[in-house]
């Protein structure tokens, strides 16, 4: 079992969970609010787990070098467009995808351009989770766009040994 910790100052950001090797398959979701009545969809990763992901996840999106070929999937099921054309992540690769309940409550990103949705949040803006530091720590995504998680930024964090 591991914790996850701010880099900076050191603060236990996790729950002890234990990695696993590959991303579950992704359940199903009909976007319907589940019984507490949230919209969010359901979580991509079981409590008490996480899973390395090694693809780019979320912001920056830049335009596809080979439009042809592009599908419309992108790593970490993103997709994005805008009058560039279709993009794809640039964002970090190696983050750390935690059942958000595994997750320490961490803080909201300051710049209020990081913290949109409309059911929560969405993460197609960048880190929008905050240590107490102040550290940018994690992406969240808690809107109904799509999957419920909190990814922490490989760069931001250290893996240790549960006491």
């Amino acid at each position: 079992m591991n914790v996850l910790c701010c880099a900076v100052c050191g603060l236990r950001l996790t729950e002890p969970v234990r990695r696993i090797d590959e991303m579950p398959e992704y359940p199903g979701w009909d976007g319907m609010p589940d019984a507490e009545g949230r919209r969010h969809g359901p979580a991509s990763v079981p409590r008490g787990v996480y899973v390395v992901d090694p693809l780019p996840f979320g912001a920056p999106f830049e335009p596809c070098e080979d439009e042809d070929a592009y599908d419309g999937i992108v790593p970490g099921g993103m997709w994005m467009s805008d009058e560039r054309g279709s993009l794809v992540s640039a964002g970090p690769c190696g983050t750390y995808v935690l059942h958000p309940l595994d997750v320490a409550d961490l803080g909201l990103h300051p710049d209020s351009s990081r913290l949109r949705g409309c059911c929560g949040l969405s993460p197609f803006d960048g880190v929008n989770r905050v240590c107490s530091c102040g550290a940018e720590v994690a992406i969240e995504a808690s809107d109904c766009s799509g999957g419920y998680e909190t990814r922490l930024v490989p760069d931001a964090v250290r893996v240790e040994a549960a006491p």
